[in-house]
């Protein structure tokens, strides 16, 4: 059936009502497809506007979180250069009193260097009988002018007994039963000596000091430190 058709078939009035109706039932599916897509519309737009939202405190956040790095960045540089600065102070604080050190060394003994003269290769070992010992060295010299070289050396050894801090010096206390140890060389000189420590003594460090003389002048002070430990040989340590 053509549409021209529906006029005659149904006449004049009920065609315009079917016609009406179409209309209205259009106008209202349209207003819900509208309604519809309005809704999704306006939850998109909120779910756009929520991550807006959130986007805009993650961005502040993270501008706090850089303001707040970039001070404290600013003042650790600033704490170091102070550092730094200090360090210098100091360093240069040393080294002139190493200067003044070196000058009142000169003026008041030229001769404290003692071109060479040392103590080497010293070893300590247990010998017979308890708290004996024997200790072995090299004297030498080490001049361009070698010249007889004479003196005493001295030795103290600080260390314990019953729990006190207890100094022995070779000059008082007489652990070395030969006597203290006299010197006189060119080159170098060998020299063996025997320990003879007090009952309980437990010795921490030995520090050997003299004067060094040559042409009956005295060239000057020499002094040297070392570790019980670190000299006693390694068969006699517990």
């Amino acid at each position: 059936m053509h549409v021209s058709d529906i006029p005659k078939r149904l006449g004049h009035t009920r065609t315009i009502i079917l016609l009406s109706v179409s209309l209205i039932a259009m106008v209202v599916f349209g207003f819900v497809l509208a309604n519809v897509d309005r809704a999704r519309l306006s939850d998109s737009l909120a779910s756009a506007n929520n991550a807006i939202t959130t986007l805009r405190a993650e961005n502040a956040q993270l501008k706090t979180s850089q303001n707040q790095l970039r001070v404290e960045l600013e003042l650790a540089t600033m704490h170091a250069e102070k550092l730094k600065s200090e360090l210098v102070s100091q360093q240069e604080k040393v080294f002139a009193l190493q200067q003044d050190k070196a000058f009142y060394q000169h003026v008041m003994a030229p001769e404290t260097s003692q071109d060479g003269f040392f103590i080497d290769g010293l070893e300590i070992a247990a010998s017979a009988g308890d708290n004996y010992f024997k200790g072995s060295m090299v004297l030498l010299q080490q001049r361009a002018v070698n010249a007889v070289v004479k003196g005493t050396l001295h030795l103290e050894i600080t260390g314990s007994q019953d729990g006190r801090h207890t100094v022995l010096q070779s000059s008082q206390h007489g652990f070395l039963p030969e006597g203290e140890i006299a010197f006189g060389f060119k080159y170098f000189q060998a020299v063996t000596f025997y320990l003879q420590l007090p009952q309980g003594f437990v010795p921490e460090t030995l520090r050997f000091h003299t004067s060094v003389f040559q042409y009956n002048r005295k060239r000057g002070d020499y002094e040297r430190e070392y570790s019980w430990q670190d000299v006693l040989t390694a068969t006699n340590r517990d």
